[in-house]
C-alpha cells in the first residue's frame, strides 16, 4: 500500500523543520532532542532507498510484509509525536508556561523510544538484503498477438462498427494526407486488445491495407525493440544489429507511399520524445494509411498525438453472463447448469460489465460442481477469492505501479467508500490533504490544485469511471469506482480499512487506521467490536444515517484522528473532549441539531476543513475562530438560524471557501472580508443597503465563484447602490445572483473586463427585471441559466444585440441555454427579413438549449435557431403550449425544428 514510502519523505521535511526551529530559537527546550532527531532523519533516509523493493516483495514474502507493518507503525508514531511537537511549540509561542515542559519532555522521551525502536527495524532489514534500485515487478506483462477467436467475444459489435468506421473512413480520400492516429483507451482488462484484435482481422480492413503490423509495445517502451517488431519478416532477419538511426531509415523506406495500418498494442509512456521519432518515419505513408493505439492511459493517447479516440466502456450484465456460461459450462450437466443458472446471473452482475472479471468468474466456477459452491462464489468480495485475486488483480497491479508512491496512498484510502458509492471528487482531495497524502512540490502551492493533479492522472489511467461535472457558484464533481477496482483497493488496504455495518460485523482489517460506518446500530454494538483500536484510528468515517451512534466517549478515544465525520449523527451537543483531537483536519458535523459549537473547537491547531452545513439550530460561530490558524475551508450553507459571524474571521487569511457569509444593512459586517484573499468561493447573503468598498473585493484575484444571495425580506431601492458600486474580483468565473432586486443588470456585469472571464452565470428570481438585453456582450460565456425571471413578457431580438451592432457576435462561446420557469413569458421575438439579410453570427457554438416550466410561450424562434448550426439538444419541459405546437411529428411546427440531432419535449 505504499504506506512508509510516502509517509517516509514528509517526516524527513518535518524532522527538517524541527530542527531549523530549533536552531531560529537558539534554545533546545528538551536536552538531546535535537541529536535524536538527527538520527531518526538519517536512519529513514537510509530505509528510504529499499522501500520500493520492499513493497513489491510484501505480497509473497510474509516476513517482508510483517516487517513493513513494524516500520508502518513507526513512520505514523513519528508522524503523530512530531504533529504534537508543533502543537506545543505553537502553544508556547503564544505564552511561555512551565506547565507545559513536562509535555514536551514526554514528546522528547517518545522520540527517543521511536528512535530506538527504528534502530532495531534497520538491523531487521539486513536479513531481507532489499535491492536500493527500485527491483522489478512481480507481474510481468502478457504478450499479445493479433489472432483472437470471435466465437468467444460478447458485448462489443458496436464499438467494433464505430471504430471500424472510424479506420476506415481515415483511410479513404477525404483530402487527408497525414497519417492518422486513432486511439483506444479503457480499463484493464476492458477489452481494448480484443477490439484491435476484431478490427485487424476483418476482412474490409484486410482489403483496405496494403501492409499491416501488429506489435505489442508493453513497457518500457524500448524504441529499439519496438522498431524492430515493426520491421521483422522473412526477408529481414538480421536486425539485431543495427542501430536505432538505421531501424528508423528502414522503417521510412517500408512505409513510405504504402497505405497501412499499424496496431501497437498495451502502450504505456506518456514521454512523447519517445514516438517523436517514429512518427517523423511514419509520415510518409500513404494518404489514408492509420496507426490505431490501444492504451489505459489518456495521456498516452495525448503524447502520441491522437487525432481520434474511441473510448472503451463496460458491457452489459447479461454479455457478462454469456462469456462465463461459454467457460464455466464447459464441463458440466445440464442438469446443474439451471440449477446455478440464477445464481451464475447474479455473479454476472458483481462483474459490472468488465470482460477481464466474466472471463475470470467463468474459469473459477468451471471447477465448482454443486450449488452451494457456486452460491459461496456469490457471497464473497471477489478481493477474498484467492483465485480471482490471481487473474484479475495483476492486471491492476500493472496500472498501480506505474503510480507514484502519493498516488498510490490515494488509490488506495479510495477503499473507505462503500461500493457504488457516489465520490465528491473536491471532498475527496480534501481527505486525501487532511491525511497528508498531497505534498505540493514548491512552498505556497495550492494543496487543491495538487489533488486535483492527483485525480486527474488516476482519472486518466481508469481508476475512476462515470466522471460528471456540475457547476453552480462553484464546480462540482461526482464519479465512482468500478466494483472490481474497489475489490482490488480494499486488497490494498486490507490491513488498513476496516468496515463496520452496526452490528459488529466487519469486511476488512484486524489493525484498522481509516473505519467506516456502513449501516445504523447502537453505541455498544459498535463498541463491542474487539478488533477496532479506537486509538489508531486516522479516519472515522460515517455515510448514512445514525440515530445515537456516536459512544460518549469517542472524543476522547480517537487520539491520532485526522478526519472526522459525524454528519446527521443527531448530535444535540459537541462535547469540550472535542479539543484532545490535535491531529484533526477534516471535521464534518453536517445536519446535526446542535445549537452551538464549543470555544474550545478553536484548540485544533491543524484543523482544515469544518462542514457544518444544514445545521439549521446553529445560533453561533465560536467568537475564538481566529485560533483556527490553518483553515481553509468553511461550509456553512443552510444554517438559517446564523445570523452573525465573528470579528475574528478576519484573521484566518488562509480560508479559500465561505460558503455563508451575511451582511446586513448598515453594519461593517463586509469589512470582515478584507484581507481573506485566499478566497475561491464565497457566498453573500445581503439584507439591505451593505458597504460593498469595505470588503475589497476587486482585490481578491483567486476568486473563481460567488454567489450574491438577496433576501426576500430585505428593502431595495429599484437599483441598489450597493450593487452598482461594487468592485468585482477580477478572475470571477462562476456568478450567481439570486433574487436580485433591480429592474437592470449590474453595470460592471458586462464590462469588457468581465466579459471576458465569466464563464457561467445564474440568474435566479430577478424580482423586477423585464429585459435582458445586455448579456450578450458576455464573449467567454458557456453556460447561461435564467430562472424565474417574473416580469419578462417577450424576450427581444436585443437578447441576441441584434438592435445593437450588425457587427458584433452574440454570446460567442455560449454552449448551454437554460430557461427554468419564466411565468409571463409569452413571445421570443424571431428575426425579420432585414434582419435575415444582417450578417451576424447567433450563439455559433451552442449545443443545448433547455426550456422548462414556460407555459405561456407559444412558439421557438425558428429563424434564429435556424442560423444556429451547433445545436445539438433542444430540451422542452412542462411548457403545454409548445408541446401542443411541436409534439406532433406530420405537423409543419415539427419540420421547423427536426433538423436538431436531439429533441426532447415532455411533460
Amino acid at each position: 500500500m505504499a504506506i512508509a514510502e510516502s509517509l517516509i519523505p514528509k517526516i524527513i521535511d518535518e524532522l527538517g523543520e524541527v530542527a531549523k526551529k530549533q536552531l531560529e530559537k537558539r534554545v533546545n527546550l528538551v536536552l538531546g532532542v535535537e541529536e535524536e532527531v538527527a538520527n531518526i532523519e538519517k536512519r529513514l533516509a537510509t530505509i528510504e532507498n529499499v522501500l520500493r523493493d520492499a513493497e513489491r516483495r510484501r505480497l509473497k514474502e510474509e516476513r517482508v510484509g510483517i516487517w513493513l507493518e513494524k516500520l508502518e507503525d513507526i513512520t505514523y508514531e513519528m508522524d503523530d509525536v512530531l504533529e504534537e511537537w508543533n502543537v506545543r511549540s505553537f502553544i508556547l509561542s503564544l505564552c511561555l508556561r512551565l506547565k507545559e515542559l513536562p509535555d514536551r519532555l514526554d514528546i522528547a522521551q517518545k522520540i527517543e523510544k521511536i528512535n530506538e525502536r527504528l534502530e532495531l527495524t534497520l538491523k531487521e532489514a539486513d536479513q531481507f538484503k532489499f535491492i536500493t534500485s527500485g527491483g522489478v515487478p512481480d507481474f510481468q506483462r502478457i504478450i499479445t498477438t493479433s489472432f483472437i477467436d470471435e466465437s468467444e467475444v460478447y458485448g462489443r459489435d458496436s464499438d467494433k462498427v464505430a471504430l471500424l468506421d472510424q479506420v476506415l473512413s481515415k483511410s479513404s480520400s477525404q483530402g487527408r494526407k497525414e497519417v492518422q492516429v486513432i486511439s483506444v483507451v479503457g480499463a484493464g482488462g476492458s477489452g481494448k486488445t480484443t477490439l484491435a484484435q476484431l478490427l485487424f482481422n476483418d476482412d474490409k480492413v484486410k482489403t483496405d491495407f496494403k501492409l499491416k503490423k501488429w506489435v505489442c509495445v508493453s513497457d518500457p517502451f524500448d524504441q529499439k525493440r519496438v522498431a524492430k517488431a515493426i520491421l521483422e519478416s522473412p526477408e529481414k532477419s538480421s536486425l539485431g544489429s543495427l542501430e536505432l538511426e538505421t531501424l528508423l531509415q528502414q522503417l521510412k523506406e517500408t512505409f513510405s507511399g504504402k497505405r497501412f495500418l499499424l496496431v501497437l498494442d498495451d502502450v504505456w509512456t506518456e514521454d512523447d520524445s519517445k514516438w517523436k521519432p517514429f512518427q517523423c518515419a511514419l509520415k510518409d505513408g500513404a494518404p489514408g494509411s492509420v496507426i490505431l493505439v490501444t492504451t489505459r492511459n489518456e495521456g498516452v493517447a495525448r503524447a502520441v498525438g491522437s487525432t481520434d479516440t474511441h473510448g472503451l466502456g463496460m458491457i452489459s450484465h447479461s454479455d457478462c453472463w454469456l462469456i462465463m456460461q461459454k467457460i464455466a459450462f464447459a464441463r458440466k450437466s445440464g442438469d446443474l447448469c439451471k440449477k446455478v443458472e440464477r445464481i451464475g446471473q447474479k455473479i454476472a452482475e458483481k462483474c459490472k460489465g468488465l470482460p477481464l472479471a466474466a472471463k475470470t468468474m467463468g474459469s473459477l466456477l468451471r471447477f465448482k460442481d454443486t450449488v452451494q459452491q457456486w452460491q459461496n462464489v456469490l457471497d464473497s468480495e471477489i478481493w477474498q477469492l484467492e483465485e480471482a485475486a490471481v487473474e484479475l488483480f495483476p492486471h491492476l497491479y500493472l496500472s498501480h505501479n506505474e503510480l507514484s508512491p502519493e498516488l498510490k496512498r490515494c488509490f488506495s484510502y479510495c477503499a473507505v467508500f462503500p461500493k457504488d458509492h457516489v465520490i465528491d471528487v473536491k471532498e475527496l482531495i480534501r481527505l486525501w490533504i487532511a491525511q497528508g497524502y498531497v505534498r505540493p512540490r514548491r512552498r505556497g502551492e495550492s494543496l487543491e490544485l495538487v489533488g486535483r493533479e492527483y485525480f486527474d492522472n488516476l482519472a486518466m489511467r481508469s481508476f475512476f469511471q462515470e466522471i460528471e461535472k456540475f457547476e453552480t457558484y462553484y464546480e462540482y464533481m461526482k464519479c465512482k469506482m468500478h466494483d472490481i477496482v474497489h475489490d482490488f483497493a480494499q486488497f490494498l488496504t486490507k490491513n488498513e480499512c476496516h468496515a463496520l455495518d452496526g452490528t459488529g460485523r466487519n469486511s476488512s482489517s484486524e489493525r484498522p487506521r481509516h473505519l467506516t460506518i456502513l449501516e445504523e446500530g447502537t453505541e455498544e454494538e459498535m463498541l463491542s467490536s474487539r478488533v477496532v483500536d479506537f486509538g489508531r484510528l486516522r479516519s472515522f468515517l460515517t455515510f448514512h444515517s445514525f440515530d445515537r451512534v456516536v459512544p460518549q466517549n469517542l472524543f476522547c478515544i480517537l487520539k491520532c484522528v485526522r478526519t472526522l465525520t459525524l454528519s446527521n449523527c443527531e448530535l444535540a451537543e459537541i462535547p469540550a473532549e472535542i479539543r484532545r483531537l490535535i491531529h484533526l483536519r477534516h471535521l464534518d458535523l453536517s445536519w446535526n441539531p446542535f445549537i452551538t459549537l464549543p470555544e474550545v473547537i478553536c484548540d485544533l491547531y491543524y484543523l482544515e476543513t469544518l462542514i457544518i452545513n444544514c445545521c439549521g439550530n446553529l445560533s453561533c460561530l465560536p467568537e475564538r475562530i481566529e485560533s483556527l490558524v490553518h483553515l481553509r475551508h468553511l461550509f456553512n450553507e443552510m444554517t438559517d438560524d446564523l445570523r452573525q459571524i465573528p470579528q475574528g474571521l478576519r484573521k484566518l487569511t488562509s480560508l479559500c471557501s465561505l460558503t455563508r457569509f451575511i451582511a446586513r444593512s448598515n453594519s461593517d459586517d463586509l469589512a470582515i472580508l478584507k484581507d481573506l484573499n485566499q478566497l475561491k468561493i464565497l457566498v453573500i447573503e445581503i439584507e439591505g443597503e451593505v458597504d460593498f468598498e469595505s470588503a475589497k473585493l476587486g482585490k481578491k484575484i483567486n476568486m473563481r465563484g460567488m454567489a450574491l444571495i438577496f433576501r426576500i425580506g430585505a428593502h431595495f431601492i429599484e437599483t441598489p447602490s450597493c450593487i452598482e458600486t461594487m468592485q468585482p474580483p477580477p478572475n470571477l468565473k462562476r456568478l450567481v445572483l439570486d433574487g436580485y432586486p433591480g429592474a437592470q443588470l449590474p453595470s460592471w456585469l458586462v464590462t469588457k473586463s468581465h466579459a471576458n472571464n465569466l464563464t457561467r452565470l445564474i440568474i435566479d428570481g430577478p424580482r423586477n427585471i423585464s429585459s435582458l438585453h445586455a448579456l450578450w456582450k458576455l464573449s467567454s460565456l458557456e453556460e447561461l441559466v435564467l430562472m424565474e425571471v417574473e416580469k419578462l413578457e417577450c424576450l427581444g431580438k436585443e437578447f441576441f444585440g441584434l438592435s445593437f451592432s450588425a457587427e458584433a457576435v452574440a454570446f460567442p462561446n455560449l454552449r448551454k441555454l437554460h430557461f427554468r420557469q419564466f411565468q409571463n413569458w409569452t413571445n421570443w421575438e424571431d428575426l425579420s427579413e432585414d434582419d435575415e439579410e444582417v450578417a451576424v453570427s447567433i450563439m455559433p457554438c451552442l449545443e443545448e438549449l433547455k426550456i422548462s416550466r414556460c407555459e405561456k410561450l407559444e412558439t421557438l424562434p425558428h429563424c434564429i435557431l435556424r442560423k444556429i448550426s451547433s445545436l445539438k439538444i433542444l430540451d422542452i419541459r412542462r411548457c403545454n403550449k409548445l408541446r401542443d405546437r411541436y409534439s406532433d411529428k406530420t405537423r409543419d411546427d415539427w419540420k421547423k425544428i427536426s433538423h436538431i440531432p436531439q429533441v426532447h419535449i415532455s411533460n
